[in-house]
């Protein structure tokens, strides 16, 4: 049979590329430019076709890809029911571990239960029994599928597959790519202008909230700038620590730009509520650290932010400070108070809903399901979407278990993990995602892409602190994955 398949071999090669050759030629002569991208394109796509199936995180790492660039794309093409081939893709990916499992025996199952998993799972139950609200729509609920199992699979995932340290590295790095070009096509916004795709979307409805009477509010290719300022400023968090503690030189620099790159796009958003980002991963870290210089720094830090922009006036003539400078002064901002009246609305409402009004039904964004008290006011909070639809019950069971995820990754952070290069990368991670889970308590975006995506796949990797620590110290004997 080997003998077979080797005499095989060398023929079937001249014969397929014979065959393909012939096929540009017509396709060119015919001008079947359809045909000629379909031949050219199908050995990449057998070649990825075939890493993928060798190694499942190969296409967790597409799918990490397509998240960040998603809704940046829908500005230019129709790509409706994206969000299913995104469910197809995960679901893809958790079947390939399956079979690898099954057949070559090298996935390691116990890695996937931790914190995380334990919590988003309970959560997926939870969300499946919200089926029998009353008041509830299955329709609805459907749509909302990202919302009930995308943590889940991602953190699943993440726990199963990413088994070497170098992974962790490439995920940053990646990361760090996608922020940098997040950055310039928000400078691209700001200096030379919305292209057309932008200028229709904001005519269709987001000039009333990016172009306003404080100045523009730049979104980049995200969803809109509470999104894209919070995930820059998260980018901020992670590199501006990871710059600190990674040891080569060049990669020490370039990780320092992206940081600066990162927060000056944070403020071109114009987005108040991302200023907790920083704010709030510049506190854990101080925590994280147990050092005392850093302590102090740290502190000092968060002291003259806090004065700089709460007691002075430097910078008032610039756009995005002078409304950035409006988060520390919450009460004196109209719309600050018309959310607070709007929570105190849904309270009323709510208080004899302890789970809530069913799944997908709040926000008016949600108004074409059906229109009721909780789709007439705007949410304006993941929070309060999550309380909202899924009552007291829900938003302690949701932010129960990403807080605990948080304490028990921290706890990794301070006392499992040796290795000062890694312990940077992991405190970054940490940090920034803490940062977006205290802004999502002013933006609605937590739940969207990309930030859900990024958010589970960095409390993956941190959980897995202590397994990477003992890989780099050479103590991990056990049988391994092999990844990239």
């Amino acid at each position: 049979m080997e003998n077979n398949t080797n005499t095989i071999q060398p023929k079937l090669f001249p014969a397929l590329l014979f065959l393909g050759l012939g096929g540009i030629t017509v396709s060119l002569l015919t001008n079947n430019m359809i045909l000629l991208g379909g031949l050219i394109s199908l050995p990449i796509l057998l070649i990825v076709s075939y890493q993928i199936l060798c190694n499942p995180l190969i296409l967790f790492l597409i799918i990490f890809t397509i998240n960040y660039y998603l809704m940046g794309l829908t500005r230019y093409v129709d790509l409706s029911g994206i969000s299913f081939l995104m469910d197809i893709l995960m679901l893809s990916t958790l079947l390939l571990i399956i079979i690898h499992s099954a057949l070559l025996k090298n996935i390691r199952w116990k890695y996937g239960i931790n914190t995380l998993t334990i919590g988003s799972f309970i959560w997926m139950i939870y969300c499946f029994a919200e089926i029998t609200n009353p008041s509830g729509m299955l329709e609805a609920w459907i749509l909302s599928r990202g919302l009930i199992i995308n943590g889940f699979i991602i953190s699943l995932i993440i726990s199963l597959l990413c088994v070497q340290y170098k992974t962790v590295k490439l995920i940053i790095f990646m990361f760090s790519i996608f922020a940098l070009t997040a950055f310039l096509k928000a400078a691209m916004q700001k200096f030379i202008g919305f292209d057309r795709g932008e200028q229709l979307w904001l005519n269709r409805g987001g000039a009333l909230t990016h172009l306003i009477a404080s100045g523009t509010r730049y979104f980049s290719f995200f969803t809109d700038a509470g999104n894209f300022g919070s995930n820059m400023g998260c980018a901020g968090v992670i590199f501006s620590i990871a710059a600190c503690y990674i040891k080569p030189k060049p990669l020490k620099i370039y990780y320092g730009i992206v940081a600066i790159a990162s927060l000056y796009a944070m403020l071109l958003s114009g987005t108040r509520g991302a200023m907790i980002v920083p704010l709030g991963g510049l506190a854990l870290l101080i925590v994280l650290s147990k050092n005392i210089k850093i302590i102090t720094i740290g502190s000092l830090s968060l002291l003259c932010i806090y004065v700089f922009f709460a007691f002075t006036m430097i910078g008032q003539n610039n756009a995005q400070i002078r409304r950035m400078r409006t988060a520390f002064t919450p009460t004196e901002d109209a719309s600050f108070n018309v959310r607070k009246a709007n929570k105190e609305r849904l309270a009323n409402y709510l208080k004899n809903k302890p789970f809530g009004e069913g799944i997908g039904l709040s926000g008016v964004e949600n108004q074409k399901m059906s229109y009721r008290f909780t789709t007439s006011i705007p949410h304006d909070s993941w929070y309060v979407k999550i309380w909202v639809e899924t009552g007291i019950v829900g938003i302690t069971l949701y932010l129960g278990f990403l807080f605990i995820t948080i304490a028990h990754g921290a706890w990794i952070i301070m006392f499992r993990i040796k290795n000062q290069e890694l312990k940077g990368l992991l405190s970054g991670l940490l940090c920034g995602i803490t940062g977006m889970l205290l802004s999502a308590y002013g933006n609605a975006f937590w739940g969207q892409y990309p930030t859900n995506i990024i958010a589970f796949t960095g409390l993956a990797l941190v959980l897995k602190g202590e397994y990477f620590d003992n890989e780099i110290n050479g103590n991990n004997n056990e049988e391994k994955t092999e990844v990239l």
